[in-house]
């Protein structure tokens, strides 16, 4: 673990290049007003950092007429820029924790926190219902988890086994470890028992419990609904519920379950934590809205300016050609993202078909075959990752350089938190983003983000339940057809 807490600290300095000609664009940081922000194909629509528009200005678009045929062959590049934004650094002496923690941190490689993590820490801290809402990449996971060990030493006491003081909600498995490692290397030292539960093994676990004492409880909605019912888990002395990733926890696919644990921890103090503000909050949390306190990134749903963005408009049948384009000669650890698992599974093989070694994972998966894949992967044996949306949320990819959207998303949360995986704390220097355009509906979702960057705007679209969306277009379709 030590090295994970240091690459969020030191970044490595080696470089990329473009392997597409539609991609060869300079990659270097602009630092000026007036320097290239967005650089196009047709030069006379090029945009440049400090630009403005009036409200009723006609801002013209390089993917405005991607919906026609003959713009195959079109791109363009949103360019990184070094941007005044929130890097002010807070000591840790400032924050109210026991040095013991602070020695840890030091051990760590980690002499201070951001502004926002400081906001956040000094937040929880006050034991006020919290939102926490920034960027991916930002370091949300120190954010929660110090205050919380901090918390539970001020407020330790003997508890019967497997009654939690802490529970913190993630959406996947890969995510409850990742999250376990963080509390492990912070909570052993100080005497502070955290345990990971994930789904799997669960009727195994109602026949043969274990029984621990434990103080933070990492899990996954099923498994803890499951193991809670029966009794195995206690959540009645439980004060803090934190819902990570929580846009992807409120989804409609998730909600029932996560309802029932609400209700069950209902005197815990909640803490939300994600990289896409909720737009609404289901009923069980209003109560919780007036009086919650938010922590809010002035870069949320804003597109990265941070690392090259290409889009490139193709036609389907050009994409498995671009494809081998952009992996057949790279050395770097890239994520290739896909809509759908069985394109997934396909985009593996047939990359394996041409000699390309790659690692894929999806949701359809065997959860151990995931987890191996997973592992040839951050352990650097296999440099490319074919994914679906199940690697975009809240997983550690520090080491990866290159993000490739061989299906473009259709949704502005999903495509937040896939290019999120680069130009993180920690990350190599020059990351990238490439994308392959190919659909009506994609070419829609193009237009919103490369007009917000025109007007240096968020994107006014983020809604991070996606099922809930699909459900109502689905409705429409079926009333429009009665």
């Amino acid at each position: 673990m030590s090295v994970l807490f240091k690459k969020h600290i030191f970044k490595c300095i080696s470089t990329l290049k473009h392997t597409a000609k539609l991609t060869n664009l300079a990659i270097k940081p602009n630092k000026k007003k007036n320097s290239l922000l967005i650089d196009c194909k047709r030069k006379e629509l090029n945009h440049y950092y400090g630009s403005s528009y009036d409200k009723l200005d006609e801002i013209k678009l390089a993917s405005k007429g991607w919906t026609h045929s003959k713009s195959k062959g079109d791109h363009f590049a949103i360019l990184p820029i070094n941007e005044e934004t929130e890097t002010e650094q807070r000591s840790l002496s400032e924050l109210e924790i026991s040095n013991q923690i602070i020695e840890i941190l030091n051990k760590q490689g980690i002499e201070s926190v951001t502004d926002f993590q400081y906001k956040s820490i000094q937040t929880i801290q006050k034991g006020v219902h919290t939102l926490l809402a920034a960027e991916t990449g930002c370091g949300k996971t120190i954010a929660f988890v110090l205050p919380i060990i901090q918390n539970i030493i001020n407020n330790k006491y003997n508890r019967k086994l497997n009654t939690p003081l802490a529970v913190i909600l993630v959406p996947n498995r890969e995510l409850a470890y990742q999250t376990y490692e963080v509390g492990k290397t912070l909570g052993d030292p100080v005497g502070v028992n955290v345990k990971a539960l994930v789904g799997g093994k669960t009727k195994s676990a109602m026949v043969n419990p274990e029984f621990n004492d434990i103080d933070i409880l990492i899990a996954t909605p099923g498994a803890l609904s499951k193991l809670s019912t029966v009794g195995i888990y206690k959540l009645n002395e439980v004060l803090w519920l934190v819902l990570d990733e929580a846009d992807t926890l409120l989804d409609d696919g998730f909600l029932e379950k996560v309802e029932i644990l609400i209700k069950r921890m209902c005197q815990a103090q909640i803490i939300l934590v994600s990289a896409t503000l909720p737009r609404i909050l289901p009923p069980i949390l209003e109560p919780y809205e007036t009086i919650m306190e938010k922590v809010v990134s002035s870069k949320l749903h804003k597109p990265l300016l941070n690392v090259t963005q290409n889009f490139l408009r193709m036609s389907k049948s050009e994409k498995p050609s671009y494809l081998l384009k952009h992996t057949k000669f790279n050395k770097k650890p890239m994520i290739i993202f896909t809509n759908k698992y069985q394109n997934c599974d396909w985009l593996a093989m047939f990359l394996r078909e041409h000699g390309i070694q790659c690692a894929n994972i999806n949701g359809n998966m065997n959860f151990g075959i995931r987890m191996d894949q997973w592992n040839q992967f951050s352990k650097g044996q296999v440099k490319i990752l074919s994914s679906t949306d199940i690697g975009s949320r809240g997983l550690n990819t520090i080491q990866v350089k290159h993000i490739l959207n061989y299906d473009f998303p259709l949704y502005a949360a999903d495509y937040i938190h896939r290019i999120g995986r680069v130009g993180r704390f920690g990350s190599p220097k020059d990351c990238q983003i490439t994308n392959f355009i190919a659909s009506d509906q994609e070419i829609a979702l193009v237009q919103q983000i490369e007009l917000s960057v025109r007007r240096n705007q968020p994107l006014t679209n983020v809604d991070g339940n996606i099922t809930n969306i699909i459900q109502k277009k689905i409705l429409k379709r079926i009333r429009e057809g009665s």
